[in-house]
């Protein structure tokens, strides 16, 4: 039974440490294409048409604006946000959006502060996922200690 135990916690803590690094990749992937949609020109003034309210007493309130907008090629589209922003905007207000030219769904706003953050917490999510992953193919293999610096960093035994 400790067998079993060992194993399901060491290939845990590989899951974690890999969904550590998914989201590390996940978050930088969606702050770069915000960037290429911006340099690529795809992004315009839209005009809100509907907010949808989620009210959460325990957190804070989300907004999800539906934006009336014309794209670069002269479509004119009524979409709603991909996800939810934390501003209220009022109906008939103007905001900045970004958009896919090939999936005119997917309407974002530009977000710096959310790009930010991705960028700030990329090697913290990364490096704790190396870790993770590391200690759990450490103990699977069977390494009971690591010794480092004249001192222990793993000891199980």
């Amino acid at each position: 039974m400790g067998l079993i135990l060992k194993i399901l916690g060491c290939l845990f803590t590989i899951g974690f440490g890999a969904l550590l690094i998914f989201s590390a990749i996940a978050g930088t992937k969606a702050s770069l294409e915000r960037v290429w949609l911006r340099i690529r020109g795809h992004y315009t003034t839209g005009t809100v048409v509907d907010v949808d309210v989620d009210e959460d007493p325990d957190r804070y309130t989300r907004y999800t604006p539906t934006v009336d907008f014309v794209t670069r090629s002269g479509d004119r589209r009524v979409e709603r946000l991909l996800y939810p922003v934390g501003i209220q905007h009022d109906v008939g207000a103007r905001i900045r959006i970004l958009y896919r030219p090939h999936d005119l769904s997917h309407v974002v706003t530009p977000d710096f502060f959310q790009g930010f953050r991705s960028i700030i917490f990329l090697p913290f999510l990364a490096m704790s996922g190396f870790v993770f992953i590391g200690v759990g193919v450490v103990l699977l293999i069977g390494v009971d200690r690591v010794e480092l610096w004249n001192g222990w960093v793993l000891s199980t035994g």
